[in-house]
């Protein structure tokens, strides 16, 4: 929207698989878009692979004829590099990958075909670059951009009803995990961690709020069971509104083994929840260790345990890590220097 304000001229198209050519076209995002105001144009696959798609795509070019075309998925970047108009500049978004199983891994390799054709390709933090520069990116046409997020979303509210709701032990020191459980975002080193707390803090009451789900959480369900630490770990799934359990938080664990410019970090920064994090892909370039943040080393729940007892012990660190990473989250990664990024990049496109 803030680009939109500054004068871009801003439509959305997007895919939807509904199985007919014609029908009600609506999902959450395509009900938000439109509650925003923004025109959406809707591209109805019937099927995978329905080469009925370039076709509506040429047709969207043609109504439209963009000045630039922005993608930012695997398969959004496939189509245009098929389908666009050689008077469009292409800007493809590159946010990381996940090897979930072998079929996403032979989807992602469609970008080794796709991406070198764009005339820009941003990622949201440097360490991706030299992964695109493999893909046959000429490394002078990436940007960076890392994320940003909307800060009053994120302000510090009362504790006591939430803490009422989850039935949380009353003196209980509180560390959330948020985000999807599969296998990269490495929270089974948070739950041997957690084993690990409690023997080298015995008289520390904590418990660990896991927010999300995904096809690992069984297994860590049965890994928490096998390491006796069901007494201070809760599964809590995937919630509407996950942005009000960092009020809660004493602690914000990331334990990631790859990451580009985390959101739910972001969060934790602008909630003024002192962070501990691995430091991988994007987190070193957005919180610096001892200032911001704790980092420590992926795959490691030694120091996962050490660290996040050392910050519950530390009520000074974790005041300084809070306010200088609040202060950070403000002057890099709002709304509006975001847009002021995103807007260079775009008249630098039409320039060059």
């Amino acid at each position: 929207m803030r680009t939109r304000e500054a004068g871009c001229d801003i439509s959305l198209v997007t895919f939807l698989r509904s199985g007919a050519s014609s029908g009600p076209a609506t999902n959450e995002f395509i009900d938000a878009v439109r509650s925003a105001g923004l025109p959406i144009d809707i591209i109805r696959e019937r099927f995978p692979f329905d080469p009925g798609v370039s076709n509506q795509l040429r047709t969207v070019f043609n109504e439209q004829a963009p000045d630039i075309v922005q993608t930012h998925a695997v398969k959004s970047h496939f189509l245009i590099r098929l389908t666009r108009s050689r008077n469009a500049r292409w800007i493809a978004y590159h946010h990381g990958y996940t090897d979930p199983d072998l079929k996403m891994r032979v989807y992602n390799r469609l970008d080794r075909v796709s991406l070198p054709a764009a005339d820009r390709v941003v990622t949201v933090c440097t360490s991706f670059v030299d992964e695109l520069v493999r893909k046959s990116v000429k490394r002078e046409r990436t940007r960076v951009l890392p994320n940003a997020i909307d800060l009053p979303d994120c302000c510090r509210g009362s504790t006591g009803g939430l803490r009422h709701e989850l039935n949380l032990r009353e003196n209980a020191r509180i560390i959330l995990a948020v985000g999807r459980l599969s296998k990269e975002k490495g929270h089974s080193y948070l739950v041997s961690a957690a084993q690990l707390l409690k023997r080298g803090y015995p008289d520390l009451d904590f418990q660990v709020l896991l927010i999300g789900d995904g096809r690992e959480r069984r297994r860590l369900e049965q890994q928490a069971q096998d390491l006796a630490v069901t007494d201070c770990i809760r599964f809590l799934g995937h919630q509407n509104d996950p942005l009000r359990f960092y009020s809660v938080a004493d602690v914000f664990v990331l334990p990631s083994l790859t990451e580009g410019s985390p959101n739910v970090l972001l969060e934790a920064m602008a909630a003024k929840t002192p962070v501990v994090a691995t430091a991988v892909g994007g987190v070193p370039e957005t919180v610096e260790n001892e200032r911001s943040a704790l980092l420590v080393a992926p795959e490691d729940p030694s120091a996962l345990a050490q660290t996040t007892g050392r910050l519950l012990a530390d009520a000074a660190l974790a005041t300084k890590l809070r306010e200088n990473a609040y202060a950070d989250v403000i002057a890099h990664h709002s709304p509006e220097v975001y847009c002021s990024s995103l807007l260079r990049i775009y008249t630098d496109l039409l320039n060059s």
